[in-house]
């Protein structure tokens, strides 16, 4: 493991190191219950992100947070990291007939204690939840982001009855979204009685609408000061639908020579969306940024924001567009449409048309007092339902349901 990154973590096959016991704060009690959180994905998104806010939320109740994830990811998340208190752990799944991983994470779970593993979607579940029984951990949690769409139409990939299997090692699932919860219960046909649904949630404090000096400024930061802002933030992969945006400026641009958009991300698709843009000649018009964490201040410089996904579990980066109160023009798809309300709290245009999406970009271009309105209508919604206290406080509750009554573990000693 390369030893460049801030991240702490533990040397998985050197059994004679001594483990690092994360810090509490308030007070809490170094005995707390040590919840692990797994991620499978090398690149940051909701689910990343979703686990890092509970994570950091983890101390200030007495629990002791851990985080095993593929090395590339913890790189990534370096600072954001030792910033968390949480124990890292870089798990690398080369290849399916590697056991190692496995052998190395089982053998972690049961050095630290672990008391409750917490997977994100089926495919780090299928690795992680076996191994958490393997160890005798407590509790197992998967949180179910968004459907599948790879497996469908594939005949081995498109049967569920692998879920349902480790679906019996799986205490609880947490469903993101109603859309979630019910593709979990319809298709995959897990128990009712193991689903609960808890939505998403921000941080408000982060979030919240910027002031006309923080606009000013922030498009100022950015050179953007004489510039109509189209902001999209997400991953370069096909489900965000970047390429129908892409067909859909073609069609704005001639109308709206000041627009540039600013594609906020990284993916295996920019190559071929780089691509795209040339074909299109809109290489004034379309700037990709890259992964960016200073998504406040991208958000305060947009005059409106664009999530044209093809299927979203509850995207994040709605919450986050309605807690800031900007304008925002999203694909009517499951999930999404929990949280916009067309023609209240957003437009919603259809998925996979660019003409529809054109549509809904220049109503909004054309009329800013429909974006003001709607942004604050947005902003009022997610104070109501979305707040990530609310989030946080009923993922805990699953997490504090589940361990009730059961001892907690302790770590293993190690001799040096």
């Amino acid at each position: 493991m390369s030893q460049s990154s801030p991240v702490a973590r533990v040397a998985l096959e050197d059994e004679s190191e001594s483990t690092r016991q994360p810090g509490i704060r308030n007070g809490s009690r170094s005995d707390g219950r040590r919840i692990l959180h797994y991620l499978s994905s090398p690149m940051l998104g909701g689910a990343e992100e979703y686990a890092l806010s509970l994570l950091a939320a983890m101390p200030d109740q007495g629990m002791v947070p851990y985080l095993a994830a593929p090395q590339p990811l913890l790189d990534a998340l370096g600072p954001r990291l030792a910033a968390l208190d949480s124990r890292c752990v870089a798990i690398e799944r080369t290849s399916r007939l590697d056991w190692g991983p496995a052998k190395r994470f089982v053998n972690f779970l049961n050095a630290e204690g672990i008391d409750l593993v917490h997977s994100h979607q089926f495919v780090a579940s299928l690795f992680a939840s076996p191994l958490a029984r393997l160890a005798r951990v407590p509790a197992v949690v998967e949180t179910f982001h968004l459907r599948e769409a790879w497996r469908e139409g594939k005949w081995f990939k498109g049967s569920f009855w692998l879920d349902r299997q480790v679906g019996r090692l799986v205490d609880r699932y947490i469903a993101v979204s109603h859309a979630a919860e019910r593709h979990l219960l319809e298709t995959k046909g897990i128990a009712q009685s193991k689903v609960v649904t808890i939505h998403n949630g921000r941080d408000l404090t982060r979030f919240h609408p910027p002031s006309r000096a923080e606009i000013a400024r922030a498009r100022a930061e950015l050179g953007l000061s004489d510039k109509q802002v189209l902001l999209v933030l997400g991953r370069l992969e096909p489900q965000k639908g970047h390429e129908f945006l892409i067909d859909a400026l073609r069609r704005v641009v001639p109308r709206w020579p000041k627009l540039v958009a600013l594609f906020a991300g990284e993916g295996r698709l920019e190559s071929e969306l780089m691509a795209r843009r040339e074909a299109a000649h809109l290489t004034e018009h379309i700037s990709f940024l890259g992964y960016r964490a200073d998504t406040e201040r991208l958000l305060a410089a947009a005059d409106l924001v664009v999530l044209p996904s093809l299927f979203e579990g509850l995207p994040l980066v709605a919450v986050e567009t309605l807690a800031m109160g900007r304008p925002f023009v999203a694909t009517d798809v499951e999930g999404t449409r929990e949280i916009v309300a067309d023609g209240e709290t957003g437009l919603l245009v259809t998925p996979a048309d660019p003409a529809s999406l054109a549509e809904g970009i220049e109503r909004i271009l054309a009329d800013p007092a429909l974006g003001a309105r709607l942004g604050c209508r947005g902003r009022a919604l997610v104070e109501d339902k979305f707040d990530i206290r609310r989030q946080i406080a009923k993922t805990f509750d699953v997490y504090r349901q589940l361990l009730s009554g059961t001892p907690i573990r302790k770590a293993r000693a190690r001799t040096s």
